[in-house]
């Protein structure tokens, strides 16, 4: 008689944790330590990870397959409710926490994989402890009453083809204070429902479009505002090439307007439609992409029209990053960078307005944009900012999360090697395969546009998308709004 055994082979796992930007204090025996902490790993005890040397700390271990929670633990690692538990607020607020008491979470397969590099109690995949130094370079604080101030801003009203605005919107930018005005240290852009004549043509809507008298390149831009609302408005906070050969725009009356649009660049920090109230927006149209550009992401929140939000755009010759609030929702590095992908080599200058879309719904009579303030930094000559090759293979999480009906899965590959990405539901079955061949070392990205492998459109929920590399894998959760 033969015995059969089933065997569960244990799976190698690697823990590895960014301590760079906190000060690691003493763990068991007193000297300093960080621990992969949770119920799931051997006992709540922990397991003590190794000090690489350059502030990252790293275990690798055997766990079964199956699911697991865990925090890293920065000393103290026999008391429960101790200060060295990674707090639940950086996990929370980036989307990377689980359960009730907000941990993290590895779902272990039969592969071997590597979990982080994480920021210690964040959902980064690596601390910026190279952040940019910036300094302050321009700004409007919008002090004082009444009209805008002349020398940093200019009202772009003449109709660019002579007729109308351009995506059928119906409104006329106007230079009166009824559309823009600065009041209790504020600028209001208003868009309003009234019958207006001007180049000889009647529209029922006004509003105001701006354009800064500053242009610059690479820097970082905060906007603080509060969004109109309403069906059928359409605010933004933009960038466009000083180049631009656009009738009527400011720099064009300068005499910069050699160049035509998308060639010219456009940036959008923030977009916001009344149709979708709280999501915002942003977008790259370039050469190779516009109009309805596949560069783009977003982010939802609660408050967009009755509460000031800051949006930010942080611009560096490797990329663009957007965020509201310190919340990253879309970074845009092409893996090739030429005149199609980025002309971001040279100046823009900044756009404020609201347009008036075909769907205004017919309730609507008047809404406004506040902003508190605009400031634009440049990178300080002493910043060190590099772009660094990563050390280990990672996954990110997924933008925007939750998504509908594209998201963007970007992952930082150690060293050239076999790339398989899969979509799987949470019953296991293969919804798409995205990718399966070979790519260079570096951070890649992909597109996943929410269809399975015959091309019909999934329905709303959770996914999971794995990264395979030559033997290491990592899995993510993404949601899918309908």
């Amino acid at each position: 008689m033969i015995l059969l055994v089933s065997v569960t082979r244990a799976t190698q796992v690697t823990f590895i944790v960014d301590m760079s930007e906190e000060t690691v204090v003493a763990g068991d025996g007193g000297s300093p330590a960080v621990y992969v902490s949770g119920s799931n790993l051997n006992g709540p005890g922990g397991l003590v990870m190794t000090d690489n040397g350059n502030g990252i700390w790293e275990l690798t271990t055997q766990l079964n397959p199956g699911s697991y929670t865990y925090k890293f633990r920065n000393g103290y690692y026999d008391y429960w409710d101790g200060p060295g538990w990674e707090g639940d607020n950086g996990l929370i607020e980036g989307g990377c926490a689980v359960g009730d008491y907000f941990d993290r979470q590895v779902v272990v397969g039969n592969s071997d994989l590597v979990e982080g590099v994480f920021c210690f109690g964040s959902c980064d995949e690596t601390c910026d402890s190279d952040t940019i130094a910036y300094t302050l370079v321009w700004q409007d604080e919008f002090d004082g009453n009444g009209v805008i101030n002349s020398e940093k801003w200019f009202h772009q009203t003449q109709l660019p083809n002579g007729n109308s605005w351009f995506n059928n919107e119906l409104q006329h930018y106007t230079d009166r204070l009824d559309n823009s005005y600065v009041s209790n240290g504020s600028l209001k852009i208003v868009a309003k429902k009234e019958t207006y004549t001007d180049q000889g043509h009647t529209k029922e809507y006004t509003s105001a479009r701006l354009n800064s008298k500053y242009a610059f390149t690479y820097g970082r831009v905060e906007v603080r505002a509060k969004l109109p609302e309403g069906v059928g408005t359409w605010p933004a906070i933009w960038m466009l090439g000083q180049n631009i050969n656009e009738v009527g725009a400011y720099w064009q009356t300068q005499g910069y307007g050699m160049t035509p649009w998308p060639d010219c660049g456009e940036v959008d920090i923030m977009e916001h439609w009344g149709s979708n109230q709280n999501y915002v927006q942003s977008a790259l149209h370039t050469p190779s992409s516009y109009g309805g550009t596949i560069n783009l992401g977003g982010q939802y929140i609660s408050n967009a029209s009755t509460q000031f939000n800051t949006y930010c755009l942080e611009w560096s010759p490797q990329q663009m990053v957007f965020s509201v609030n310190e919340n990253v929702h879309y970074t845009y590095n092409p893996n090739v960078q030429n005149s199609e992908t980025w002309p971001f080599d040279s100046n823009q200058y900044l756009l404020l307005n609201i347009a008036i879309e075909p769907s205004i719904a017919s309730s609507f009579t008047e809404s406004e944009m506040e902003i508190d303030y605009v400031r634009i930094y440049e990178p300080s000559a002493l910043s060190s900012h590099k772009q660094k090759m990563p050390v280990h293979f990672t996954i990110r999480q997924n933008y925007p999360n939750p998504f509908n009906p594209i998201t963007n899965i970007e992952y930082d590959l150690h060293k050239d090697g076999n790339v398989i990405i899969t979509i799987y539901d949470l019953n296991g079955h293969v919804i798409k395969d995205l990718i399966n061949g070979t790519q260079t070392l570096g951070r890649q990205s992909i597109k996943w546009n929410a269809t399975n492998n015959i091309g019909h459109p999934v329905s709303a929920g959770v996914y999971i998308y794995r990264v395979h590399v030559d033997g290491f894998s990592q899995t993510k959760k993404m949601v899918l709004l309908k």
